[in-house]
């Protein structure tokens, strides 16, 4: 049944489409329109989803946009007919600068919100991208405080624990996962979610890029770090109903933020 303050969530996961904007553009209209069919609120797309991720620089230079400009209103046009939100990766330009970046924009039309990836992961980002320099604020959609992080985030905890500390209920997790490090969407997913008892939303590629294979396994998962949905290897197109008393129950029997000793991590920072 659902309640005002349900959210429904979906998770794209789907083979890549390098240094393809229109075929990426096409394929969020397709998924947009079969998420919106299902009564789904927001949908959430791969890292670099739109541009493709494991490309030459030159490449990236030549499909990169600029946060908010001409294929942005194309997006924001594709909310608008879908009533759908949509959390989508891209190459960013800004100046001379390349970024790893998501946007948020809301079933209205409306940017809500932006978020460079802060932690490079490897040669291959560091070769293409600078470094985003903060987290994105907490921002709310549909009711619900969300936040983000990108792929390679994750795997640092105290990123999702900011998050959860800023007050997010949800993590969206745009992805581009390579074998052989599957542990990280089965493993790594899940006891985020449950050490900071919030929803996680993981979107990944399945199949090759280059010389990279990605594994799949994109997931939703809840505050207790239980799956709600997981695919395998192929394209999916996931779905779960978001529900805030779930978070309630488990902070009720799991205290985790009240029982936090701030005072002894001092170190860590």
């Amino acid at each position: 049944m659902n309640t005002s303050s349900d959210l429904m969530l979906a998770v794209l996961q789907h083979r890549p489409t390098p240094a393809s904007t229109e075929e990426s553009l096409a394929r969020m209209e397709d998924a947009a329109a079969r998420a919106a069919a299902n009564d789904v609120q927001l949908l959430v797309c791969p890292e670099a989803s739109l541009t493709g991720y494991n490309i030459p620089l030159s490449s990236a230079r030549s499909v990169a946009v600029e946060r908010d400009g001409d294929t942005t209103d194309r997006i924001r046009n594709l909310c608008l007919r879908h009533g759908i939100a949509l959390a989508y990766g891209y190459i960013e330009r800004d100046g001379d600068q390349l970024f790893n970046a998501v946007n948020v924009i809301s079933a209205s039309g409306e940017l809500v919100s932006h978020y460079r990836k802060t932690h490079l992961w490897g040669e291959l980002d560091r070769a293409l991208f600078s470094a985003g320099d903060d987290y994105a604020p907490v921002f709310e959609l549909n009711g619900w405080k969300v936040g983000l992080l990108i792929c390679y985030d994750i795997e640092f905890p105290e990123s999702s624990r900011h998050l959860s500390l800023q007050g997010a209920e949800l993590i969206l997790a745009p992805t581009a996962l390579m074998a052989p490090w599957t542990f990280v969407a089965d493993v790594t997913t899940r006891a985020r979610a449950a050490e900071n008892q919030v929803y996680f939303a993981y979107a990944n590629y399945c199949g090759p890029e280059g010389d990279l294979n990605y594994v799949g396994r994109s997931c939703i998962i809840g505050p207790d770090g239980e799956e709600m949905a997981r695919a395998g290897d192929e394209p999916d197109l996931l779905t779960a109903r978001l529900t805030r008393q779930a978070i309630m129950d488990i902070r009720q029997d799991l205290p985790y933020h009240m029982d936090r000793r701030p005072e002894l991590y001092q170190s860590l920072t």
